[in-house]
């Protein structure tokens, strides 16, 4: 019976399976052993300056159910409104950093702020259409929080302010 099929079956020849050597298999064995050794040693006794090996605290720890949780931002004044304190937003579009990255340099910046002139400049280079920034501060907001609640009691400290006057 015709079924208008064609029953030819191409077959190929299979290309032979290549092993690893002793000496393929030793390295691989030995960098393994060296990645599990850096991590189980972060985990153990490293600190977040061994990273990639770090123990990934963020994951691993939590808050006290009460006390204070802390949000580092910027407030930055203009020109139109030399006198008014307002939020901006720390993101790489906005300031060419994100916030981990400014929480990072805290130190630095509280040691010299006039580093937060460049993040004024980048935001003026980011956002040329926007009110240019006169004056610039890093603030932590710590949100107190009983029985893992926030209370609505909100602190403000400012970390470090530059001005361009």
């Amino acid at each position: 019976m015709a079924t208008g099929v064609d029953e030819r079956v191409e077959v190929r020849e299979q290309e032979p399976v290549q092993r690893l050597g002793g000496a393929a298999k030793a390295w691989r064995t030995v960098v393994v052993l060296l990645l599990a050794g850096g991590f189980c040693a972060g985990s153990l006794v490293g600190d977040d300056d061994w990273w990639p090996f770090s123990p990934w605290r963020m994951f691993s720890t939590s808050q006290a159910p009460s006390g204070s949780v802390w949000s580092t931002g910027i407030e930055v004044q203009t020109a139109a409104e030399p006198g008014r304190w307002q939020p901006a937003p720390l993101t790489p579009e906005n300031t060419g950093l994100n916030r981990a990255e400014i929480e990072g340099r805290i130190p630095q910046i509280e040691g010299d702020p006039a580093r937060l002139g460049t993040l004024a400049a980048s935001h003026a280079r980011l956002r040329p259409d926007a009110p240019a920034w006169t004056a610039l501060r890093v603030v932590r907001r710590l949100i107190v929080v009983v029985d893992r609640k926030p209370t609505g009691e909100v602190r403000t400290e400012v970390l470090a302010q530059w001005s361009a006057r």
